[in-house]
């Protein structure tokens, strides 16, 4: 046993005491700025225009966003703002490329692939919302083949004298293939989000984040 230059047995340092002190002060300090909080949460990832985002069921590219005008009925023009994507179904059966909802409608876990499409801003309001369609060999669709590659078009109608915004943002969201509940015991591909409120509202929960710089383009 080492001893000191006097004799006296060498004490080993104490160090629990102090970081229980440590511990206590610690506590007093938060509870005086507020308690205990949340750390914020991560913003969801930005991607790039041509980057493939992994939507779980689907594999998506976003191309382009081009301000176009196609030919009507009887002469007429129609203006549109178009998304142009290539989108991939990672399932194994047949999905529908489905609706986007509008603002204020219910949002449903189970839907088709521009469900997904959660929000844009600005907010292009249409008065029959966006028409969405799969273009395959100049015929357009409604179906999304299991392991095919598809050029998928969302078009929103612009008034002719509107101006198109010079860029347009996305929220998206991804699917999961789970049980749709307790009770229900087959698997669905469905949104990623949470049940909340006392209405029990579908929130789903945004994935990825994505910018298209909008470009005029002729038909």
């Amino acid at each position: 046993m080492t001893s000191s230059p006097n004799g006296a047995r060498r004490r080993r340092p104490v160090l629990v005491p102090v970081a229980s002190a440590l511990a206590v002060v610690g506590i007093g300090v938060t509870a005086a700025f507020g308690g205990f909080t949340e750390a914020p949460q991560k913003p969801p990832p930005v991607v790039s225009p041509g980057d493939t985002i992994d939507q779980g069921q689907f594999h998506t590219q976003f191309i382009k966003a081009i301000d176009t005008t196609e030919k009507g009925d009887f002469g007429t023009t129609k203006r549109y703002l178009e998304l142009v994507l290539k989108v991939t179904n990672m399932g194994k059966e047949t999905a529908s490329v489905g609706i986007i909802r509008q603002p204020g409608d219910k949002v449903l876990p189970v839907t088709g692939f521009a469900g997904s499409l959660l929000r844009t801003r600005p907010e292009i309001k249409t008065k029959y919302g966006p028409l969405v369609s799969v273009l395959s060999r100049g015929i357009e669709s409604k179906q999304l083949q299991p392991g095919i590659t598809t050029t998928v078009v969302v078009k929103y109608e612009l008034d002719p004298t509107a101006t198109a915004p010079s860029e347009i943002s996305l929220d998206l969201g991804s699917f999961v293939y789970e049980k749709i509940g307790s009770r229900d015991q087959t698997h669905y591909w469905q949104l990623v989000g949470d049940w909340e409120g006392d209405d029990g509202r579908y929130v789903p929960k945004i994935t990825s984040q994505i910018t298209l710089p909008v470009r005029k383009e002729n038909s």
